[in-house]
């Protein structure tokens, strides 16, 4: 490598460890910095011999961030999920109350509200029931897909109806084609293929779209319980075989069972929302990129990023693939891990590692121990990051992010994604206000994970959250 390179290093001088919150656009780079990369294995960058990593913690000054655990966001007692919050399972769902308390507590009335995660649409709702206008940003379809349904009050009378149609049609089908997609016999028994594509078929003839988003919504949950995959699992586990023995499930029944308790959680909705009528726009896009979301449009995010990459956290993507494909999604449509947070180490932005000291030094922790999992975890950081650009372009002068995040381990290393979070806030012109510090008693994820994917690897997942809330500053 010749001449002069970009400087990955921020300027000192601000009580933030930063000078007026921004890095250097054009300056020189550090040998140590490049050869950072280099003990990761990225051959984008090289010509160095090693030496040993930065660390940035020890030029930066030192900021006191203030940081509380607080039992009464902890919501043990009280674990319930009203209006249209249960429709549908999905992993690491962010509590109601939670999201709930964050925008009583920050948003002002009548904000304009931001999921960049959507996830199930948890945040969405709360600010739906509040009379709040929301934007909510996802990669994945079935994630889009329950976020509008749980969004969009709809008469439950109307809903009943439309059940009676359906199963009454659904019944009356003699013969049916299978749909293609791969393994569709490896994971679901003869029997309950042909009755899932009846149903299938049936709900496709509804002409309201509302209505038939609702019953693709109860479809999808009935084709989980209905497969032949652990349920008690988000990745994709086939059931031991002798379990899968006496394993016939009553397809047409599950349905109308989960229908029926979708609707009563429907009508909750109607009876306080059917007058609100918000907006609430659901995106398929990617806030690493620039989204359609307006300019300065933001009042207030309410959000939790997912906690690490798909291949050893929380794999989003394999929870929802049997239901994309019965749903009629197939190629990169269902390849959510692939394209997740992390998917990818993006070579292009290395640079925006350091934007964060915490996360120098915890790389370089892991670097000694595994290469592998710090180019990993490098990459997920380095798609968050890109996310914040994003994030400060939508929200306005005086508008706040809550993040919501978990400290995962990594070898042994503990991430302290909250310092990290503050940290990339702090880079681009959000002020640090408070971390909440919460125990997970209701989120619905796994006890134990396999992050090698080998069969008796198991390690404990987090037991506590963290509620890190910043404002911005410009």
């Amino acid at each position: 490598m010749k001449g002069k390179y970009r400087l990955l290093l921020p300027r000192l001088g601000s009580a933030s460890g930063y000078s007026n919150g921004n890095i250097p656009e054009a300056c020189l780079t550090t040998k140590e910095q490049l050869d950072f990369y280099n003990h990761l294995g990225s051959n984008q960058i090289e010509g160095f011999a090693p030496v040993s990593s930065l660390r940035l913690k020890g030029f930066l000054c030192s900021t006191q961030r203030k940081k509380r655990y607080d039992p009464s966001w902890n919501y043990s007692d009280d674990p319930s999920r009203p209006y249209t919050h249960p429709i549908h399972p999905y992993p690491a769902m962010m509590i109601p109350q939670v999201a709930g308390r964050l925008l009583d507590g920050y948003g002002k009335r009548n904000a304009v509200v931001l999921d960049p995660f959507c996830g199930s649409g948890t945040v969405l709702l709360e600010a739906v029931v509040r009379g709040h206008n929301a934007y909510g940003i996802d990669i994945n379809p079935l994630s889009l897909l329950i976020s509008k349904v749980k969004t969009t009050p709809l008469n439950p009378g109307l809903l009943e109806e439309e059940l009676e149609k359906i199963l009454k049609k659904t019944l009356s089908i003699k013969k049916i084609e299978y749909p293609q997609f791969p393994n569709i016999e490896y994971w679901f028994k003869p029997p309950v293929i042909t009755k899932l594509a009846a149903l299938k078929r049936v709900i496709e003839t509804i002409s309201d779209q509302d209505v038939r988003n609702f019953f693709k919504v109860v479809f999808s949950f009935t084709v989980r319980a209905s497969s032949n995959t652990r349920n008690d699992e988000f990745k994709l586990y086939r059931m031991e075989e002798e379990k899968l023995k006496d394993f016939n499930p009553p397809v047409i029944e599950i349905f109308e069972e989960r229908a029926r308790r979708n609707i009563s959680f429907m009508s909750e909705l109607w009876s306080v929302a059917k007058d609100i009528n918000p907006a609430v726009e659901i995106l398929n896009e990617d806030t690493r990129h620039k989204t359609s979301v307006p300019s300065r449009k933001i009042d207030i995010v309410v959000t939790s990023p997912p906690y690490g990459d798909s291949k050893t956290t929380v794999a989003y993507g394999q929870f929802s693939r049997l239901s994309l494909q019965w749903l009629g999604f197939n190629g990169d449509a269902v390849k959510i891990d692939v394209h997740s947070l992390g998917g990818r180490l993006d070579v292009h932005n290395l640079q925006l590692v350091y934007s964060s000291p915490h996360l120098v030094e915890v790389l370089d922790s892991i670097e000694k121990i595994d290469k592998k999992r710090a180019r990993e975890v490098m990459a997920f950081y380095i798609d968050l990051r890109k996310c914040f650009n994003e994030l400060s372009r939508v929200i306005k002068k005086g508008g706040f992010l809550c993040m919501v995040v978990g400290n995962r381990t990594v070898k042994g290393v503990q991430l302290p994604t909250d310092e990290i979070v503050a940290d990339f806030g702090e880079t681009i012109g959000f002020k640090h206000v408070e971390t909440i510090i919460r125990k997970i008693p209701n989120k619905r994820m796994p006890l134990k994970n396999s992050p090698t994917n080998k069969p008796g690897e198991v390690c404990s997942t987090m037991l506590e959250e963290y509620i890190v809330i910043m404002e911005k500053n410009n």
